[in-house]
């Protein structure tokens, strides 16, 4: 049901050698940087126009409604869809408004690694280009959406940082397979890219995971959901830290994370990754979450919760975020 998107990029020159010595290269196409995520662009699309649900039922605001509340918000948690491009299109938006109206507003993502983040500084500072980027900070078609991308460009063109919030995709794999002890093989530079939770998650967040995953309990039963578990701990930790590191910095935070991450947060328990963020930036702090589905299952959720039945109140305890979109709804 949730997955994460872990796509491949292949790339490699091929050389023949003939018995007489010659060779012959086959050159591949010069990477491109597109258009589209060119600040400014006109793609044709007015995101501003989509309908924003208020996460506790209360009824809809404008865009410039949600703008407002998050013009001073210290942290602001974005829960996308992978790849769902309307979706991308409409947290760009809001990011592109948000970096002109908020000096200190700087970007997080979990989508690039904390290992990807000497590329990520030396393209946003202008040191390599599009296309040593993209080879250095591994993107491909499926990591790097026009909405990233788009969001990576502002930070450029504004001078802001961006943040590789995410642990290596190799690390987390080791609580899987090892346990959070499997890290005290790591040396001090190893260790500067995860951090290591001090234990599993409990609450509605660890369930709706449990839940989630159930149909693997065949496969590998409850150890195999229990080291994905742990995995999943291990990446919401180290988003945690990122964000909270930026934010000590003087930084407003944009962090943009797969939805699963951040629906609940509103309520202690419902997210791991937003307890985290709370636990170490104080409760005192402006933190808003804004979330994209693709149907409005979440509202029929919340109603239940509302009405206080059943197991399903205990799975969806409460909003799954301040603002909501729904992308059924037509995004004409």
């Amino acid at each position: 049901m949730y997955k994460a998107l872990v796509v491949g990029l292949s790339a490699a020159l091929v050389s023949v050698f003939t018995l007489g010595g010659c060779a012959t290269t086959q050159q591949l196409d010069p990477v491109v940087f597109p258009i589209e995520a060119t600040p400014g662009y006109d793609d044709g699309f007015d995101a501003t126009r989509l309908t924003i649900h208020r996460g506790d039922l209360s009824g809809i605001v404008t865009f410039e409604q949600m703008i407002d509340d998050l013009r001073d918000a210290e942290v602001i948690l974005v829960g996308e869809m992978h790849g769902h491009e309307p979706s991308l299109d409409f947290i760009a938006t809001t990011f592109d408004r948000l970096i002109q109206e908020n000096p200190s507003l700087a970007l997080s993502m979990e989508f690039y690694e904390r290992d990807q983040q000497i590329p990520l500084d030396d393209y946003v500072r202008g040191i390599i280009d599009y296309e040593q980027f993209v080879k250095l900070a591994r993107r491909n078609d499926g990591n790097n959406p026009i909405g990233h991308l788009r969001m990576v460009e502002l930070c450029k063109q504004h001078n802001r940082p961006v943040i590789a919030a995410n642990a290596p995709r190799r690390y987390t794999s080791i609580a899987r397979k090892e346990g959070f002890e499997g890290y005290r093989k790591l040396n001090d530079r190893q260790m500067r890219l995860v951090e290591v939770p001090k234990g599993l998650p409990s609450g509605s967040y660890a369930e709706r995971f449990r839940d989630a995953m159930s149909g693997m309990a065949a496969h590998g039963g409850e150890e195999m959901i229990n080291g994905f578990l742990r995995s999943q701990t291990v990446w919401d930790q180290t988003m945690a830290v990122s964000v909270a590191d930026l934010h000590a910095r003087g930084s407003s935070v944009f962090h943009v994370v797969g939805h699963f991450h951040v629906d609940h947060g509103t309520v202690p328990g419902g997210s791991a990754m937003t307890d985290a963020i709370r636990d170490r930036i104080g409760t005192g702090a402006k933190l808003r979450s804004i979330v994209m589905h693709a149907s409005d299952k979440q509202i029929e959720n919340m109603s239940v919760t509302a009405q206080d039945a059943g197991n399903e109140s205990e799975l969806y305890p409460g909003p799954a975020a301040d603002y909501i979109l729904y992308f059924s709804e037509s995004t004409d």
